[in-house]
């Protein structure tokens, strides 16, 4: 089709608004609920642009950008609100439409105003494909809409010019990961290491990071692995006109809960919650109150059900009124209840708990919150005793790590082999050490061994899970704690990521010879292999009945035999050895 017919038919599209607004949503992997919907917009069918990206770019080319933009926004807010979605509502602009001489300011508010919806509910997509040359003009820009009360958000993050600076001068509410970085993530170290930077960049940001564009089980696991929260694709759902409004099932997001320490549990936070039945008065309300002076909020029940909870402000604010006690006290309490609860079952791990009460899905701000377990009340909790647990915690943590890689240390090893051990539990222990250490040490230099050390703690990171426990014992040493079966498979994965990089630490001259010239511990100068990491793993047969003594003398063993493999892993045996 000619471009002539291009602009006839955009004009067409335009004048009789023949948009089309289509919702993928955004889900939260870690709560295993939807956290919104990003609104695109579709042409009429069997038109030559019916597809956005020919669609928007007439419209850019025939100077209609802005007009377009502001036809999509308005049919998007409308179908939304329509439809009842829940969550927020991701709308995309472009930097080019945004400043635009004939773009329409207030347009956006006022819509959403006109619909009961909540600006807060909004969030304004600026997509990093279409660059802005007035970066300062775009900031403004982008304030104007935050301070309606529009959350803001950078799309296709590492797509574009200029992202870091686009970031860091906007400040927006959420980055999306571009689905270049998301694509087959599961078989690119480079990739996991850029999303690995942006989600701890976001922390120190206080920014949410969504990632995009995913299509597979196997990205999802290495980005869930990872940490990220917010995920968006195909896999979790397709542009729709009328979405799903649950995440499907999927191994990964399988809400088996999952295993983790009382100590780190919400359960370690419970306190048993005084309750009431539904059809309780508030006299009674009252008078539960005055017996407990420090009792901040009663649970309400509908029979074994949890329905809501009273604070004793919401008795305060009804009794201190003139007649109060005399108008109210004869109400149900189900008709003041506070019904918007936070539930948390009891084995969430406190890092998750802390999320799901910040979460912006929600616009509580909580002081208690409900624990249950298997679905059944367990009792009540308190921000406060969560903020203490965090805080002693890191504090712990902090003491006992290890200063250069800030692994757990000596003390907390020994803490968790003793727990392991009280409990009966069987686990495997795995040994890692560095060989030709010391002469990489002489030639190098210690920042340079620092460098090496930190590359070992970074590759046992990755295996972090409820089931492995990882410390540094110091020096070259580190451990896996872990009750898997599937710990040599991890160990072999270690060592062979940690050989595909070593040849970073190296000079082209010492990398190509494969030895180094340096002296042995004698002070003989003579040459010394490549550094090599190796792993012993003591099997549960042998750690369970064994003492700090034992262990330590068996770990020996093991990294010994370690060292001599062929593939520089060995699985101990007690009465003969097993190289694996």
């Amino acid at each position: 089709m000619p471009a002539i017919n291009l602009a006839l038919e955009l004009d067409k599209i335009i004048d009789k608004e023949r948009i089309k607004a289509v919702f993928q949503p955004i889900c939260n992997i870690s709560t295993h609920q939807i956290h919104g919907f990003e609104a695109l917009s579709r042409g009429p069918e069997h038109s030559p642009l019916f597809s956005p990206v020919p669609l928007f770019k007439t419209a850019a080319y025939e100077g209609r950008l802005s007009e377009l933009e502001n036809l999509c926004r308005r049919i998007s807010i409308q179908q939304f609100k329509n439809t009842q979605l829940p969550g927020k509502l991701f709308l995309n602009i472009s930097p080019k439409a945004l400043l635009e001489p004939n773009h329409a300011k207030g347009l956006t508010l006022s819509l959403v105003q006109e619909l009961g919806l909540q600006p807060s509910q909004v969030v304004i997509e600026l997509s990093e494909q279409y660059p802005a040359d007035d970066i300062d003009l775009l900031k403004s820009c982008l304030n104007h809409y935050r301070s309606q009360g529009f959350l803001t958000a950078i799309d296709d993050l590492g797509a574009g010019y200029s992202g870091l600076r686009l970031w860091s001068e906007l400040a927006p509410d959420y980055v999306k990961i571009d689905r270049h970085f998301i694509e087959s993530i599961d078989t690119s170290s480079v990739k996991q290491e850029f999303v690995r930077s942006i989600i701890a960049l976001c922390q120190n940001l206080s920014c949410k990071v969504i990632a995009e564009g995913i299509e597979t089980q196997a990205e999802l696991a290495v980005l869930k692995q990872l940490g990220i929260i917010y995920c968006q694709g195909f896999l979790l759902g397709r542009p729709k006109t009328s979405p799903d409004r649950h995440i499907p099932f999927s191994p990964i997001l399988d809400p088996v809960s999952p295993r983790v320490r009382f100590a780190e549990s919400a359960e370690s936070l419970c306190t048993k919650a005084i309750t009431c039945q539904f059809d309780s008065k508030l006299k009674l309300i009252g008078d539960i109150f005055n017996q407990h002076p420090n009792l901040q909020a009663i649970v309400v029940m509908r029979n074994d059900a949890v329905i809501g909870m009273v604070l004793r402000s919401q008795v305060i604010e009804l009794f201190s009124t003139p007649y109060g006690r005399a108008l109210h006290e004869h109400r149900a309490v189900n008709e003041v209840i506070t019904a918007e609860l936070i539930r948390i079952e009891a084995d969430m791990p406190i890092s998750q708990v802390s999320l799901r009460l910040t979460d912006d899905s929600t616009d509580l701000v909580v002081q208690q919150f409900i624990i249950l377990k298997h679905g059944q009340l367990l009792g009540i909790g308190h921000t406060k005793d969560l903020l203490a647990k965090i805080t002693e915690q890191k504090i712990a943590v902090a003491r006992h790590a290890n200063p250069l890689t800030g692994l757990a240390g000596n003390i907390p090893i020994q803490e968790e082999l003793q727990r392991l051990r009280l409990q009966k539990k069987p686990f495997y222990l795995a040994y890692f050490d560095l060989s030709h250490f010391k002469p990489y040490n002489d030639i190098y230099g210690f920042c340079r061994g620092d460098e090496v050390i930190m590359e070992v703690s970074r590759l046992l990171q990755r295996q972090q899970s409820s089931d492995n426990f990882i410390g540094h014992v110091g020096g070259d040493d580190f451990v896996i704690i872990s009750t898997s079966t599937e710990i040599t498979q991890q160990a072999e994965q270690v060592i062979a990521d940690f050989e595909t990089n070593k040849s970073l630490f190296y000079s082209k001259k010492h990398w190509q010879e494969k030895q180094m010239l340096a002296e042995d511990r004698k002070g003989v100068h003579c040459y010394h292999e490549l550094i090599s990491l190796s792993a012993g793993i003591l099997p549960p047969e042998i750690t369970i009945n064994c003492n700090e003594h034992q262990l330590s003398l068996y770990s020996a063993k093991a990294k010994k035999q370690a060292k001599q493999a062929s593939n520089s892993l060995s699985l101990f045996q007690l009465e003969t050895s097993h190289v694996a």
